[in-house]
């Protein structure tokens, strides 16, 4: 009897946990985000997978996608393949049922294009719907260019999502990139001086559509420390600063009012000083939780949940139908052991304890 009553408590004790972590509203879909995870060694990656474990840990039993940033390592024009192996790596260490085609990752400005980035470009992630952009389509340093090509990207979004709109598909949608819409100081305040053209787009599509832009790059700063510091949220009726599309300065913007949801992804690898006490310089990485009346954003750090919010949907109890991932060519095939130089490579790798992943995150040994 006192086993019954022992295994009745534990039981209860779990379901707390999980009432508690979701708010009383269980969520059908769950979606991890992160960005930013350059810095020296593997301590972002490390990060990362504690912060994993914190997820799993408040009650998360799957992913349904994970959703990177871009910016992978230090260095400036990096291949980002080997840090994207590791972060699949890290999400199947964590989660082993997760599908690795559902680690999308984008392209950030110290990132050099590669096969392992999806294309920008429109996916139906079956809970919801993700336009993916990568840093070549929504560049840094846009007061270089003559906007073209962001005017390119805002058409191509405006009619994707006015087709689910025109459909009555109206599942979430989230917006990533590398790139973020908000005015700051970068680049002589010209590093997104286009960001209007997709502002405007997804500020009317976002009266019919529960839309989250998610965005990385900055790092807090004083780039980011009017809207959080490195842990940035705004919500639809909040006001955001959107850089005026021809001219730069430190007043050139104009004050709008967000039908969306805005937030960073998460700077998991590095962020800059805090401006005051305001704001933060916080480590994290973001959870995305979809329910039927509610979406739940959380901010994670390796203590655990660093911050929450809850949005109430326009479209509750939307449809979620079956997921056709971004797919990637694995290339374990290419380290099948025959090749005397990557057994010399390998070797090394475990005399000193390097973990060695194939980009689609299994290990090669």
């Amino acid at each position: 009897m006192k086993k019954l009553i022992a295994l009745l408590l534990s039981l209860a004790l779990m379901l707390g946990v999980c009432v508690c972590s979701f708010a009383g509203e269980a969520p059908y879909a769950s979606v991890v985000t992160a960005s930013d995870f350059q810095n020296v060694g593997s301590a972002a990656f490390d990060r990362f997978g504690t912060i994993l474990g914190k997820m799993k840990a408040d009650g998360l039993d799957k992913l349904d996608s994970v959703l990177t940033g871009g910016d992978y390592s230090l260095l400036l024009f990096n291949q980002a393949k080997p840090e994207i192996a590791k972060i699949r790596g890290v999400v199947l260490e964590a989660f082993p049922e997760t599908d690795p085609n559902a680690v999308v990752n984008i392209q950030g400005n110290h990132d050099n294009p590669t096969e392992e980035f999806a294309d920008t470009g429109f996916y139906d992630m079956g809970a919801y719907c993700l336009y993916a952009v990568n840093e070549d389509d929504f560049p840094w340093k846009q007061n270089s260019t003559d906007g073209s090509a962001v005017r390119t990207l805002a058409a191509d979004i405006d009619s994707k999502l006015g087709a689910m709109i025109e459909a009555e598909d109206l599942r979430p949608v989230i917006v990533i990139t590398h790139v973020p819409l908000h005015h700051t100081d970068r680049t002589n305040y010209g590093d997104n001086m286009y960001a209007s053209y997709i502002f405007n787009v997804l500020n009317e599509k976002g009266k019919k559509l529960d839309i989250i832009f998610l965005f990385g790059h900055n790092h807090s700063g004083d780039y980011d420390d009017y809207i959080g510091g490195s842990v940035n949220f705004l919500a639809k009726g909040e006001e955001i600063r959107v850089p005026m599309s021809d001219k730069t300065g430190k007043d050139c913007y104009t004050n709008e009012t967000l039908n969306f949801t805005y937030a960073n992804c998460g700077y998991v690898g590095t962020s800059m000083n805090a401006e005051d006490e305001t704001s933060t310089n916080e480590l994290t990485a973001g959870l995305i939780q979809f329910c039927s009346s509610t979406i739940k954003i959380s901010k994670y750090s390796t203590e655990g949940v660093f911050k929450t919010w809850t949005v109430e949907k326009i479209n509750k109890n939307s449809s979620v139908k079956e997921p056709s991932y971004p797919s990637f060519e694995c290339s374990c095939s290419c380290h099948s052991g025959n090749n005397i130089l990557w057994n010399i490579y390998i070797f090394f790798c475990k005399l000193f304890g390097i973990n060695e992943y194939c980009v689609c995150g299994a290990k090669h040994y």
